[in-house]
């Protein structure tokens, strides 16, 4: 047990906020042998991380990482945290937490009316799973500064592994096209991965972990040149510019925007299009640079395609504007909603065979206005409590130290600040590359919206609830 001397030489939050001292009186020396209280090592009183959090970060492992045999652990660790957050006493509840049991409440209402009954189970299945076995107890589980690091620390990490693979494997994950990390889905990831790295690296107060970091976002960026994805470049200047702009080191953002700039460049310089399989000018030898400027091109290749989807989709919600086809269902419907004119351009029905290639497309004609009303409302919540977490940042409540008036660089407020924009950054990174592709029951945005909530609690939180308090450096 630790002993006052040693709690104000470990800057303990009785003696920061005006406490009784107990100990020698102020200007003499403690007593020196036995009797002098042993100052704790580092990170004595630091708080464990808890049983279902490192659940967390192992899903984190699988979710993205996609190992080839995955064994069902995932739904093993999905089915734990479901059964910890129900054991709760003190759960923890918020607006996006009702959101999240009325998107599956509603998805469910949706199954025995929708279009194709078996694929709207199975995906309310899934997203069943990401909401409340995942999302949900991570808002209860993830509850100190701490923890909020390590996570995000472990999805750069995992990020950095895929980014690294796609680098080697013309921009597709370790699961490829098969395992829906082809070369767009691995640009969104890498688009989070880069605002999580950007402003962890804000947060970074030891050498190696920024070191770390600042090698992570090159890595990161040359995993979406070489997947020729235009989705993924229009992301990634979105989260350029996310950064950029929420950045209180302005020379630091200019540096890794530089280095951003510097590593597009050059990998684009060098990366021919002799590896990449999917556009099909391949033997052309086209460059990134003669790819992204196609962009505009939306009368002819995916691009048209794309609009011609949305369309028929857009036919799907004026159909059904309340509760849509139901979940799952917009790839075996496309067919009834083709237009003449669409039947004769392509020659064929495109049902089967076609998903909505944009996130907000899916949302309305699978769910409704319903499911956009609700997803909107998410949304709301969530930029709701991204503004309270600067608020508290600008005004010196800092959550560890509990004092007014002190500025933000210097306590855990300015680390939730950060952590805060890094999880908004990553959400923008989702809404882009949502534009132009099927990402709605992903678990990429639902994350890092349960993340935001977990922020906003830990920053809401007392200081004397806060384990972390006790991992400050000595005074």
């Amino acid at each position: 047990m630790r002993t006052p001397a040693a709690d104000s030489r470990r800057g303990h939050p009785a003696v920061r906020t005006g406490a009784p001292r107990v100990g020698p009186p102020a200007g003499t020396r403690a007593p020196a042998g036995p009797d002098r209280a042993r100052a704790p090592r580092r990170g004595a009183g630091r708080e464990k991380l808890g049983f279902f959090f490192l659940l967390l970060v192992l899903y984190l492992v699988y979710e993205y990482g996609r190992p080839a045999y995955p064994m069902n652990i995932p739904m093993g660790i999905s089915t734990l945290l479901a059964i910890g957050w129900l054991g709760l006493s003190d759960k923890k509840w918020s607006p996006q937490v009702a959101c999240f049991f009325a998107l599956i409440g509603l998805m469910l209402l949706d199954v025995p009316v929708a279009v194709n009954t078996y694929a709207a189970f199975w995906t309310t299945y899934g997203m069943a799973t990401v909401l409340l076995c995942t999302c949900v107890p991570m808002t209860s589980f993830v509850s100190s500064v701490r923890q909020i690091r390590v996570w995000i620390y472990s999805f750069i990490g995992v990020a950095a592994y895929v980014g690294i693979y796609a680098i080697l494997h013309g921009g597709f994950g370790p699961s490829g096209a098969g395992g829906a990390q082809d070369e767009n889905y691995v640009a969104a990831m890498m688009g989070m991965a880069i605002s999580c790295a950007y402003f962890a690296l804000l947060a970074e107060t030891r050498r190696l972990g920024r070191v770390l970091l600042t090698l992570s976002i090159p890595v990161f960026a040359a995993a979406i040149v070489v997947g020729f994805s235009r989705g993924g470049f229009i992301g990634l200047c979105a989260v350029v510019a996310y950064c950029l702009a929420r950045s209180s080191k302005k020379l630091t953002g200019l540096a890794v925007v530089a280095a951003i700039g510097l590593t597009v460049m050059t990998v684009a310089h060098f990366y021919v299009n002799t590896t990449h399989t999917h556009t099909t000018d391949q033997s052309s030898g086209s460059t990134f640079w003669d790819e992204m400027g196609t962009i505009g091109d939306v009368d002819e290749g995916t691009a048209d395609l794309r609009i011609e989807v949305w369309k028929i989709g857009l036919r799907m919600f004026a159909a059904h504007p309340i509760l849509g086809v139901g979940p799952g269902s917009f790839r075996w419907t496309v067919g009834d909603y083709q237009s003449e004119e669409q039947l004769a351009r392509y020659g064929r029905s495109l049902g089967g065979s076609i998903f909505a290639h944009s996130l907000f497309v899916e949302c309305l004609a699978e769910l409704g206005a319903v499911g956009a009303g609700l997803f909107l409302m998410l949304l709301g919540y969530t930029w709701r409590d991204l503004r309270e977490i600067r608020r508290r940042a600008r005004t010196g409540i800092s959550a560890r130290h509990g004092q007014e008036g002190r500025e933000p660089e210097a306590g855990t407020g300015a680390a939730l600040r950060y952590y805060a924009d890094a999880a908004a950054g990553s959400i923008l990174a989702c809404l882009v590359n949502g534009l132009f592709l099927s990402l709605f029951y992903f678990s990429y945005v639902w994350l890092f919206i349960a993340l935001v909530v977990a922020i906003k609690q830990v920053a809401a939180a007392p200081p004397a609830s806060m384990p972390e308090a006790l991992d400050a450096p000595p005074a």
